[in-house]
């Protein structure tokens, strides 16, 4: 439901069945439960103040979300919330300035280890640049992804034009994976410097 012209909530509910019929990890204990449903409901919200949802160049945006899955629906059961705001400031008429600051925290409501599809996973092209897609954070003895009950991501990026449409950009990227929700923070922090090319379309850049 829209509130304002900037901001909305929603209510969600979600329900879903999951086996894993191939698991890599070792030992395979470490990507818990590997068959198991999941239902619960939850809320969320945006404030919406930038001048283009697609290529912002100003203005910020926040939102935040918490579901809840309940005992005696589901086989698991957790609370989790996630948060993220983006800020962007032009520097000239062309170039911008951005900051973003993420987070999330899932918390089990017994005694039953997460199940890995339930976990957070962090790096890649959208959160730290400079890791692979969900490779940043604790990993078994293979190198395999474990994820984790808690993250966060911050990142600053410099976008400037560099021929017509083909902008340039220069980035700080830094994050992690925390393994147990109860050391939610910013412990092993893992960084990012660098730079990128993309191409500005109506519905957002390449």
């Amino acid at each position: 439901r829209k509130i304002t012209d900037h901001s909305e909530v929603s209510a969600f509910a979600l329900g879903k069945y999951v086996a894993i019929t191939e698991i890599l990890i070792g030992p395979s204990s470490l990507a818990g439960p590997d068959d198991y449903s999941v239902a619960g409901i939850g809320l969320s919200q945006t404030l919406d103040y930038r001048n283009n949802k697609a290529l912002p160049t100003k203005g910020f945006v926040f939102d935040a979300s918490i579901d809840f899955a309940p005992n005696g629906i589901g086989a698991i059961t957790f609370v989790r919330g996630r948060v993220g705001v983006s800020y962007y400031v032009p520097v000239t008429e062309k170039t911008v300035l951005a900051f973003g600051a993420r987070a999330g925290l899932i918390s089990p409501l017994s005694d039953e280890e997460l199940p890995i599809d339930e976990r957070f996973f962090n790096g890649g092209a959208t959160t730290v640049r400079s890791f692979s897609e969900l490779t940043l954070g604790p990993r078994d003895d293979a190198g395999y992804p474990l994820g984790g009950e808690s993250f966060t991501v911050f990142n600053i990026e410099y976008s400037f034009p560099i021929w017509g449409d083909v902008y340039g950009a220069l980035f700080v990227d830094a994050g992690n994976v925390v393994q147990n929700a109860a050391n939610f923070g910013v412990e092993d922090m893992r960084y990012g410097v660098g730079g990128g090319l993309r191409y500005n379309l109506p519905i957002g850049a390449i």
